[in-house]
């Protein structure tokens, strides 16, 4: 144990953007108050009636329309000193970035308290880049829909001044309706720059960058950011997860798989048929425990230990593998220094399907086996808002 407390890292600083909560407390205070965030799709954000079908086989359609949504978010670009063309170009995954570590660095006390921006890094985890440049996509792909409109039988029988006048008008509602290609469109979808735009906004210099692991992309970015942390390459990193990722395609893709509930979210309980995707932002500072601790800091929790692994060959790409979750648990146990039956909960994946919640559990058993029965506490916060993707946070105990 001695041999690995200097390995240990406080969270010194927190913040968030999650369903019905704009920030950090008012997530505790939903999950103190079991608040369930899980909704049908808001009409702003995809049509049920274009891409709905409870049928699971019909084709380019989603048997599930529920999800755990973020209503109601406005960025404050003043706040930030960005240029409005510039903010209204930037994804939401870059808005909500920014947002969280303008709360987590005011959590912690910066300005008033000193952090040292030169050897401050930035490490998320993200995939898949937001939604917006699927809409700035579709504007650029308009020769596309253009080329299908004119072979149809039924527009080449049309006289050619009225096949001209119609694919006018296509294409004016096609400008009209998805955004325009500028100079900022690019930065503003790339999903390295959700890392990239923290670190601009508020001049931080140290090591700059994103994790993209799928559902463990959180978990990557927390453990880069306590090896930086461990190895004096920084002395404080604002790292956690963003996912905003909840457009008509990925809930199609996802539906084809099967691995979507079409009622809610139930993680390790009776009725458990899939998981409910969900989508937000948290992040946390972190320093080391010594400095922290010489500093007078304000410490939300201590990280003794992490670990990683991958599931390797097994029945499938996306099936899940007892062995690779087992050796995870076990590393970062092992990393901490500390007896696993030492522990008291166990804050879950839990994805709320059928064969992950056996398989975790299973894997947990074999890990946790030499507790007292009754002793460990397991859960997730799915159950609340549901699975956050590239956002999601993995096993803590």
């Amino acid at each position: 144990m001695n041999q690995t407390a200097d390995r240990a890292i406080a969270v010194v600083g927190v913040g968030a953007v999650l369903p019905d909560a704009p920030n950090a407390p008012a997530f505790w205070k939903n999950i103190r108050t079991k608040r369930y965030s899980i909704t049908d799709v808001p009409p702003e954000r995809w049509s049920a009636a274009d891409y709905y079908d409870p049928d699971p086989s019909a084709p380019d359609k989603t048997y599930s329309k529920i999800g755990a949504w973020v209503r109601g978010f406005q960025f404050d670009w003043k706040q930030f000193r960005i240029p409005p063309k510039v903010a209204a170009a930037m994804d939401e995954s870059q808005q909500w970035a920014v947002t969280i570590a303008a709360e987590a660095l005011a959590d912690y006390g910066y300005p008033n308290r000193p952090l040292n921006t030169e050897r401050t890094g930035v490490i998320l985890g993200t995939a898949m880049g937001g939604e917006l440049h699927y809409a700035s996509s579709l504007r650029i792909f308009f020769p596309e829909y253009a080329h299908a409109l004119a072979d149809a039988a039924a527009f080449k029988q049309l006289p050619a001044d009225v096949r001209e006048a119609l694919m006018a008008d296509v294409r004016e509602m096609v400008h009209e309706r998805f955004p325009n290609i500028t100079e900022d469109t690019m930065p503003g979808e790339l999903a390295n720059i959700v890392a990239g735009r923290i670190a601009n906004v508020f001049n931080l210099r140290g090591p700059s960058f994103i994790t993209d692991a799928a559902c463990a992309s959180t978990f990557a970015a927390v453990e880069a950011a306590v090896e930086n942390l461990i190895n004096f390459r920084c002395d404080a990193v604002l790292t956690g997860g963003v996912d905003r990722n909840m457009g008509a395609n990925s809930f199609v893709k996802f539906s084809k798989i099967g691995a979507l509930s079409a009622s809610g979210s139930r993680p390790f309980g009776d009725g458990a048929d899939g998981f409910v995707m969900g989508e937000g932002a948290a992040a946390f500072l972190l320093k080391r425990l010594s400095d922290a601790e010489r500093d007078g800091d304000k410490i939300y929790a201590v990280i003794r230990g992490v670990g990683g692994s991958s599931d390797g060959k097994g029945k499938g790409i996306t099936a899940p593998n007892p062995i690779g979750q087992r050796l995870a648990t076990q590393r970062a146990w092992e990393n901490a220094g500390l007896d696993p039956a030492s522990a008291t909960l166990d804050e879950a994946h839990g994805t709320s399907t059928k064969v992950g919640d056996v398989v975790e559990v299973e894997s947990l058993a074999t890990i946790f086996g030499n507790a007292p029965v009754g002793s460990i506490a397991i859960g997730s916060a799915k159950s609340n808002i549901g699975h956050l993707k590239a956002g999601a946070a993995q096993p803590v105990c």
